[in-house]
């Protein structure tokens, strides 16, 4: 009997910790999901503010909608349940907050500084040993 209590409270702890990498692969897809909804194509936050940056004209209020737009990501980021993802947002959220401040001012020059320590943040995470650094692409 006590055998099978015994092996009976060790599935419970082994389904508890598949639960939890459960949980974790959540995380993990709904970050995966936010960073291309955020990063990837033209009319993503990222691709618009980047032809921001580079020139085009854009109005403030437009030009602080495309910056609000990266909170989802900075919340998700900041929430993960998986310590190496929440552990790597620091330098992401931060250059966030650089850049809204920057709008805020309605300061252009600090708005190109803000993107590129975004886009420095993305490369220092995905390319250089951050939780993404094992991306191929």
């Amino acid at each position: 009997m006590r055998n099978v209590l015994l092996a009976a409270s060790v599935m419970l702890t082994a389904f508890g910790a598949v639960g939890v990498l459960a949980d974790a692969d959540h995380e993990d897809e709904r970050v995966e999901k936010l960073m291309e909804k955020t990063h990837e194509g033209k009319r993503s936050p990222y691709g618009q503010l980047r032809r921001i940056v580079e020139g085009a004209d854009a109005p403030w209020p437009v030009i602080e909608q495309t910056v609000m737009a990266f909170d989802p990501m900075c919340r998700a980021l900041l929430e993960s349940k998986n310590a190496d993802i929440k552990d790597s947002a620091d330098g992401y959220v931060d250059s966030v907050k650089e850049l809204a401040a920057a709008v805020k001012r309605r300061d252009a020059k600090a708005v190109r500084a803000g993107f590129e320590s975004l886009r420095q943040s993305c490369g220092d995470c995905h390319f250089k040993g951050g939780v993404g650094g094992e991306l191929d692409d």
